[in-house]
């Protein structure tokens, strides 16, 4: 870092930090503050359930799944597969490989489209298949049968085929085959159809669309199994508007309401489709939800103390005496809280804030049941 820089450094936190304090210790400044940013859209719990079954009796509802759902069945996060898979990469001796891949996962925290884009070339240079690698490593760990209300409930919902309502399909940005086995395993056959290569169609069957790719368990794999992992498959995304997985996300978010769950709505392509959606559908209100964990405040206490302790030379003993702790730490909350609001809320979705996990099912469950 040069010296330029160091100062410049230094002089933005200074300015942050007194600004920081300008809006902590004066009460009027923190209400004109907390006026100016985006209105809160909340809706109460009974609102949002009763907007679900309405879509629901429709058979215009869509279940969108994240990473979330899958989770808590023992499938690895980003960084542990990341992690695994550039084991495979290192010419060491089994126990430094693997200390080294974590090492520099955590150190450096590559990007995972960075990261993928190196995988996929170095399997395709030493002439394997990618895929078959990814398989591996994402079912190591697996517990298929671990007990699970989430999982539970969406499989409830999928019984339904052939009577009403029902549900109208389903996305996932998962790999896995989870929910497939999950429905194989019911006393009662489930008429459902996984999709995730072009020229496939339900046939009348409820459509679980694989929008990122579909890594079965056991099986064959063959070219229609590729996944979205590195940045040259997300490159031939953005580029290829009319690909099936894209046209797939477009229909729904433009004709259905969606429910996504497990989902962060952070990733930039699904982001861009829900911006083409809502364009297409004129100035419809947010017609999607998303569950979003309330952001908790003993993890923003922590954070903020160590922030204070970072800047202490920089803060003097009457600025930190007047510091109310527990009131900035609930005003940056509702900051944060607002900012997201707004975010998911420009696409055309709202949130639906939880406090813990558990909650999603029995939302699910009152759903389903049109408890209204």
């Amino acid at each position: 870092m040069s010296i330029d820089t160091t100062i410049t450094t230094e002089i933005t936190k200074e300015i942050l930090t007194r600004a920081f304090l300008e809006v902590f210790n004066n009460r009027k400044v923190k209400d004109d503050f907390i006026n100016k940013l985006p209105e809160s859209k909340t809706l109460s719990r009974q609102q949002i359930v009763n907007k679900l079954i309405t879509y629901y009796e429709k058979e215009d509802l869509v279940f969108v799944l994240g990473a979330g759902v899958s989770m808590g069945f023992g499938l690895p996060n980003w960084d542990t597969l990341l992690q695994k898979l550039m084991i495979t990469t290192i010419e060491k001796e089994q126990n430094a490989s693997t200390v080294l891949s974590k090492l520099f996962t955590n150190i450096f925290s590559p990007s995972p489209l960075i990261a993928g884009r190196y995988l996929q070339k170095y399997y395709e240079d030493k002439r394997l298949s990618f895929e078959e690698a990814v398989r591996k490593v994402l079912y190591e760990t697996i517990e298929i049968d671990k007990p699970s209300e989430l999982m539970d409930e969406i499989v409830n919902f999928c019984v339904a085929p052939g009577n009403s309502p029902n549900l109208n399909s389903i996305i996932t940005y998962n790999f896995d085959d989870i929910l497939e086995q999950r429905l194989s395993k019911i006393a009662i056959p489930i008429p459902y159809k996984s999709i995730y290569g072009i020229g496939m169609t339900p046939d009348g069957q409820l459509p679980i669309y694989h929008v990122h790719g579909y890594l079965k368990q056991k099986g064959k794999l063959d070219e229609q199994n590729q996944i979205t992992f590195g940045e040259s498959i997300y490159h031939k995304q953005y580029i290829d508007i009319y690909s099936w997985n894209n046209i797939v996300q477009i229909n729904k978010f433009r004709d259905s309401n969606c429910l996504f769950i497990g989902s962060s709505l952070t990733d930039p392509n699904t982001r861009r489709l829900l911006d083409i959606a809502k364009k297409q559908s004129g100035d419809k209100e947010e017609q999607h939800f998303v569950f979003k964990m309330r952001h908790k405040e003993e993890y923003v206490k922590q954070r903020l103390q160590v922030l204070l302790k970072e800047n202490r030379q920089l803060l003097d003993e009457k600025s930190l005496a007047e510091l109310n702790f527990d009131d900035t730490v609930t005003f940056l909350i509702q900051i944060i809280e607002r900012f997201e609001e707004s975010d998911t809320s420009s696409f055309g979705v709202r949130t639906i804030w939880i406090n813990e996990w558990s909650e999603i099912p029995d939302i699910l469950r009152q759903v389903r049941l049109r408890k209204k």
